[in-house]
């Protein structure tokens, strides 16, 4: 079935429009880092927020947010300042699902030996995901960044292997997964409108990954963008060459807002009345009947 691009845009303007508003920022990670003003701040924080991003919402929450109590008013303060190895806090008492304590000890012992030497000054992380040219390549940027990454880590572990949990905190770069986590953190970097922060300057938002989480890998079946039962950093490109059709410049925009559609609308990816009636996407979901009304309560 063809697209009715200017129908779709009309319903996605809705959920922008329904879900633009402060309060929702408790149901997604990114309002961790709207806690900071300091630029550094806001980019280690969300950082963090984004590898740990996986799991329910209140797993992460419960997660994260003593974390960051710990680290205090500046957290890029706080990790310079704390000695890991001789005093490891309360950070480090227990893990968060597939790292152990020590998984977590020595990520945030590498991402302090990164802080102090660069010199603690943002972007800290932009220039890894760059090329020779100075430019965000879609083919190898990321798998770069997750070598980066692989690299700093061995170091930290001085001969000793990296960790199941160390390897799943920041993916394979050989991996042909969609790489959400990192690709939401770059969206929150990139993006510089609400609710993202725009930090990083030599990166364009059209040209970054989409970030596929399964409630975006729903919403693009029963919208009818893509069917598949796996999916992989092409399709997450994919998705974002689709949504150019409506933003070329900004075609991210609708990410936030649309995951909120799974994570408080609870949308099954089935038809199920009492929720999908009230969607502002039933005029285009592929999985609501055609003309069907709300039953009338009482």
């Amino acid at each position: 079935m063809p697209v009715d691009w200017n129908l779709l845009q009309k319903e996605l303007e809705k959920v922008v429009s329904k879900y633009q508003n402060i309060s929702y920022l408790e149901t997604d990670p990114i309002c961790f880092p709207k806690e900071y003003q300091n630029p550094l701040d806001i980019e280690i924080v969300s950082f963090i927020s984004c590898l740990f991003a996986y799991g329910n919402v209140k797993q992460i929450q419960k997660f994260l947010a003593p974390l960051f109590r710990s680290m205090g008013p500046s957290p890029s303060l706080w990790l310079q300042k704390t000695n890991l190895q001789s005093d490891p806090t309360s950070l480090f008492t227990t893990g968060y699902r597939f790292q152990t304590k020590e998984d977590l000890l020595v990520f945030f012992t590498t991402l302090q030996r990164i802080l102090i030497e660069t010199k603690s000054s943002s972007p800290l992380l932009e220039s890894c995901f760059l090329n020779k040219e100075g430019s965000f390549d879609p083919k190898s940027s990321i798998p770069q960044f997750q070598t980066f990454w692989e690299q700093e880590l061995l170091k930290t572990l001085a001969g000793k292997p990296m960790s199941y949990g160390l390897h799943f905190l920041i993916g394979k770069s050989e991996s042909k997964s969609p790489k959400k986590r990192i690709s939401l953190f770059l969206r929150w970097m990139v993006r510089e409108e609400y609710p993202d922060f725009g930090i990083y300057k030599r990166i364009l938002p059209s040209v970054i990954p989409y970030p596929l989480d399964v409630h975006i890998q729903k919403l693009s079946k029963v919208l009818g963008i893509q069917c598949l039962h796996t999916f992989q950093m092409k399709d997450a490109y994919r998705l974002t060459e689709y949504f150019k059709e409506i933003n070329p410049d900004d075609p991210l925009l609708y990410d936030f807002y649309l995951t909120r559609v799974g994570i408080i609308e609870k949308c099954k990816g089935k038809f199920v009345e009492e929720i999908c009636l009230g969607c502002e996407l039933k005029q285009v979901c592929l999985v609501v009947p055609r003309g069907i009304e709300p039953r009338l309560q009482g």
